[in-house]
Order: structure tokens, then sequence, then C-alpha cells
């Protein structure tokens, strides 16, 4: 488990760094923002369709 715990926080990163400098922009511009914030801390693969959601959310200033 220390590997899946070492992705969750790399995500958890990549998603903190984009909503942080990214909430309430347009989907795409999120979206490209969370991939490079996401291949930059090393969290890869991912899944297009949590990318997908979770740029979705940003971008809605959604905080779950």
């Amino acid at each position: 488990m220390p590997a899946v715990s070492a992705f969750l926080e790399k995500m958890e990163r990549g998603v903190d760094r984009t909503r942080a400098t990214h909430a309430g922009q347009p989907y795409a511009t999120v979206r490209q923002a969370l991939v490079l914030a996401l291949e930059e801390e090393g969290a890869r693969p991912m899944v297009p369709q949590v990318v997908d959601e979770l740029a979705r959310q940003i971008s809605e200033g959604a905080n779950p």
C-alpha cells in the first residue's frame, strides 16, 4: 500500500496546485494545467475520466 499512498499524495499535490491557480477558469485551461501539474508531480498514469472530472470540478469552483 505504500505505493498507492505515495501516488495519491502526488495526485493531491497536483490537484491542489491547479485548484489554487486555476479555480473558476475555463475547463480546457484547467484540464491542461491539471495534466501538466500531475505530470510534474509524477502522478502517472492517470485515468482520463478522473482528470476530466477533477478539471470540471476545479473549473466550476467546486471544492470536494
